[in-house]
């Protein structure tokens, strides 16, 4: 595996055992916990997941085992461009099977929700599925940054410098990108020029569009979140964009992850706000983690009169934050610790 890939997979999953090793030492062990309280979390994350929403039971494994789905994934979908996608009137998706980009379209020009993994990738992933779905890159205005992990940010810095997109991140992942740049032989994308700094319940308001932000720090120190506008046929619906994926294998942050308990906080925080809101339905841009893959490509086969596959209702959104929960509390029960560098290096 090269360099790059490696570092990759430390990001995607969190592996603070890797590069961005703190400078102090590795963060502290989470405690033994009995196996039946863990067992018992995972039981009812199942329980929840039901047979609609089994893919978010991947998080409910332990950090090795995620750590070799996400391989798996980025090896047979990081090059799998997924077809540009019209989720509703005003939403898309373009990327590939292992990440991707939301794109709000409003009076004023596009919102984006994350950027891919590289200038490369937003060159000939972005910008011609933009072209396939009718929308101009130089409308690009914001684009919205989940958190600091280079398949996330890995585009924003020629968006910025292309179109003069503001890039929008959370305090703390600001610090983490720029630090963790200057480390030696860290690759990845390009870091952006510090721009916008997210707070939590920020409104981001463009034209006739207006999208929520919080900020749900574990997965990474200030991971951010969204409910998102959505509108099909002149009616109105909100999405809930959790910005957080696996499990980081420490109990307290560290300059790289928020840890498991801040971790825990988030998912009950952004749940909260999402059932306030009555989101309809639920996004990642991981789309293998929530069942977003399979519905974008119900949306793309999808026929006059069906329902919109995205529709899934406030109740299963609360449903999928819930299995989430259980899956983090697991997480604290359980232990976990990150694989030695040496096996995640094969």
């Amino acid at each position: 595996m090269t360099k790059r890939n490696v570092w990759g997979l430390c990001l995607a999953v969190a592996l603070t055992s890797c590069a961005s090793q703190p400078s102090d030492g590795p963060a502290a062990p989470l405690p033994a916990a009995a196996d039946s309280s863990a067992e018992a979390h995972v039981a009812r994350a199942k329980q929840l997941a039901g047979t609609d929403l089994t893919q978010p039971l991947v998080l409910c494994k332990t950090v090795a085992e995620a750590r070799e789905v996400v391989l798996a994934r980025l090896k047979s979908g990081g090059n799998a461009v997924i077809p540009p996608t019209k989720l509703f009137d005003n939403l898309y998706f373009v990327g590939n099977q292992f990440v991707g980009v939301f794109v709000l379209k409003t009076s004023a020009g596009l919102i984006l929700f994350d950027s891919l993994s590289s200038t490369n990738d937003v060159k000939t992933v972005l910008e011609p599925g933009l072209a396939q779905l009718g929308l101009d890159p130089h409308q690009i205005r914001d684009v919205v940054v989940t958190h600091g992990h280079y398949d996330h940010f890995g585009g924003a810095a020629y968006l910025q410098q292309t179109y003069g997109a503001h890039v929008l991140l959370g305090a703390a992942d600001w610090r983490f990108i720029e630090q963790e740049k200057r480390s030696p032989g860290v690759e990845g994308g390009e870091v952006p020029k510090h721009d916008v700094e997210v707070s939590d319940g920020q409104i981001l308001s463009l034209g006739d569009t207006s999208v929520t932000l919080h900020l749900t720090p574990g997965h990474t120190p200030g991971t951010v979140s969204a409910i998102v506008p959505a509108i099909e046929q002149g009616k109105s619906y909100k999405l809930a964009l959790f910005g957080s994926v696996l499990f980081p294998p420490n109990r307290e942050p560290t300059p790289a992850n928020g840890g498991l308990a801040l971790y825990e906080r988030s998912v009950q925080h952004f749940d909260t706000v999402s059932n306030e809101a009555k989101v309809d339905g639920i996004l990642n841009t991981h789309t293998f983690i929530d069942g977003t893959a399979a519905r974008l490509e119900q949306a793309r086969n999808r026929k006059a009169g069906e329902p919109n596959p995205f529709l899934i209702g406030t109740a299963n959104a609360h449903r999928y934050h819930e299995i989430l929960h259980e899956c983090v509390a697991a997480a604290l029960a359980r232990g976990d610790q990150p694989a030695p560098v040496a096996q995640a290096q094969n």
